[in-house]
């Protein structure tokens, strides 16, 4: 059945294309976004879009009217000025006034510790649980958008598969689109109060990742790992200082210490393909559906 769904984070790398599988499930998507560029590309697609900032309780609740569910995400690395606790906590205030029951949430990354006052993930599933709302949390395990960067063009020219990881270090990627398949099978039924991991079908080591991206690419590819500093140097052009030295960080510790990172990078995807009957994409296909990226700048 087709739903109303607010979408927040709708123009992010992590959501857009989890919002756009909502849209092509046939539900009637409000694309939440602070970036007026970002809800014209929506307006342009048909798209119901709003424009506003997740500090303005008074417009979350304008969004909020007449929507049946939420698909949400609050990022778990931010500019230092912005209250992620706040802007959960807003969206999730504004729903509940507007009468909004049902949410699946992207945590963004893990939830360490529940019990925290800081951690805008641990607040949000506390509040979701408290204040009686029907969810499904999500955490992701890592993006198979994370390859659409520039460190992989790069590499593409040199025919190598660049990424800060060590060669044998197994990362379930996950699609990004995804999380809006899944959330649309969840918002169908009854939503299950609980918050699950979220990667791909299958557990890639850098010469997997090589090996099938050089397959779907018709071309031959090695894996070479890039060291946390040129990777860091890349993504701060494109996510800031702050945010790039955070996760470049946490790649260096993966590279110093693989086996202590290593389960935290791994799931099983039965659960989540059984429970909500569909199948998780592939890293082949993904690349496949991303052919024309890599092609026009490898």
């Amino acid at each position: 059945m087709p739903l109303k769904i607010l979408a927040y984070g709708a123009n992010g790398a992590q959501m857009s294309a989890g919002t756009q599988a909502l849209v092509d499930a046939g539900h009637a998507v409000r694309a939440f976004t602070r970036s007026p560029k970002g809800a014209e590309r929506w307006q342009a697609a048909g798209v119901d879009a709003f424009t506003g900032d997740m500090a303005d309780l008074d417009a979350l609740r304008r969004a909020s009217e007449g929507q049946d569910a939420l698909f949400m995400h609050v990022p778990l690395i931010t500019d230092p000025n912005d209250d992620r606790n706040a802007y959960g906590l807003n969206a999730l205030r504004a729903a509940k006034d507007a009468g909004i029951t049902r949410v699946v949430w992207n945590t963004g990354g893990p939830i360490m510790d529940p019990s925290s006052t800081t951690d805008p993930g641990a607040v949000l599933w506390r509040t979701l649980q408290e204040d009686g709302f029907s969810f499904l949390g999500l955490v992701p395990i890592t993006y198979m958008e994370n390859l659409l960067g520039p460190w992989t063009m790069e590499g593409l020219r040199q025919g190598k598969l660049l990424y800060p990881t060590p060669e044998p270090f197994k990362m379930q990627w996950g699609a990004a689109a995804d999380f809006g398949r899944v959330a649309d099978k969840a918002l169908q039924g009854d939503l299950p109060n609980e918050v699950l991991r979220l990667g791909g079908p299958a557990a890639l080591d850098g010469d997997d990742l090589a090996r099938i991206m050089g397959e779907a690419l018709r071309r031959d590819l090695t894996y070479d790992v890039m060291t946390p500093a040129a990777f860091e140097a890349q993504l701060s052009i494109m996510a800031g200082a702050r945010v790039a030295g955070m996760i470049a960080g946490m790649y260096g510790g993966v590279q110093a210490n693989p086996d202590q990172f290593q389960p935290g990078f791994l799931t099983d995807p039965s659960e989540i393909e059984a429970r909500f009957d569909l199948k998780l994409t592939s890293f082949a296909d993904w690349v496949s559906d991303h052919r024309l990226h890599f092609t026009q700048q490898g």
